[in-house]
């Protein structure tokens, strides 16, 4: 059975970028190694199965819409440094930094039903962060899923469907009760877990750990 990586991300949160980029190096290391055989991102096949479950966790669901503005500080002296160690491509914070991010999960709920989820994520990182778009705008949601193949009437219908709210409420609130989660971006696999952005040996090593576990020991 594959080993699971859990990963709970909110598109608003800086953070949650960067580690959507080393867990998807730390994959593609293990594939050049010859421990995977896979992309870096959703189901590494082979004798060393990983399944990435992306989870979203909406940080403030009660927020208000209005945008405010990034702290400075925490922007230069945080994120940046750490974009730049693991080639994540950022400049300036975001023009309009958003609160919430409640329109674009909902869209996720949609585009992982229809198996481009991990594209469609793919895009609204991209767009939030580094080409500065406003992720709360249906319009600029149905364009990105136009990008991944969704059509984009059926889209823009879902994204004030009560259907595809409900879901995402509800995995938001498992995620609180159940899995404990409390910020993002958080990483499980197995019994490991770290709050933050973990380092590629981190995850290497919680893997090696995980598949060791389900190896049975030699008679």
């Amino acid at each position: 059975m594959p080993v699971t990586v859990d990963v709970w991300f909110d598109y608003i949160c800086p953070f949650s970028l960067i580690a959507r980029r080393v867990v998807a190096g730390a994959l593609a290391d293990r594939d050049r190694n010859g421990t995977g055989n896979g992309d870096g991102d959703g189901t590494v096949d082979g004798e060393g199965r990983v399944e990435v479950c992306w989870r979203p966790f909406e940080l403030n669901p009660d927020c208000a819409e209005e945008a405010g503005e990034y702290p400075r500080g925490v922007w230069e002296n945080s994120v940046l440094p750490l974009a730049a160690r693991y080639g994540v491509a950022l400049g300036r914070p975001p023009g309009r930094v958003l609160r919430r991010s409640r329109a674009a999960f909902t869209g996720y709920q949609y585009a992982a039903e229809h198996g481009a989820g991990t594209a469609y994520n793919d895009l609204v990182f991209s767009a939030y962060f580094q080409q500065g778009m406003d992720i709360s705008d249906t319009a600029v949601l149905a364009l990105l899923a136009g990008r991944v193949g969704l059509d984009r009437r059926d889209f823009r219908a879902a994204l004030g469907s009560p259907r595809y709210t409900d879901r995402h409420l509800r995995a938001v609130a498992e995620a609180r009760r159940v899995d404990r989660v409390s910020m993002v971006p958080t990483v499980a696999i197995g019994s490991w877990r770290v709050e933050g952005v973990p380092s590629t040996e981190q995850i290497q090593r919680a893997l090696a750990g995980a598949r060791a576990r389900q190896t049975p020991a030699a008679l």
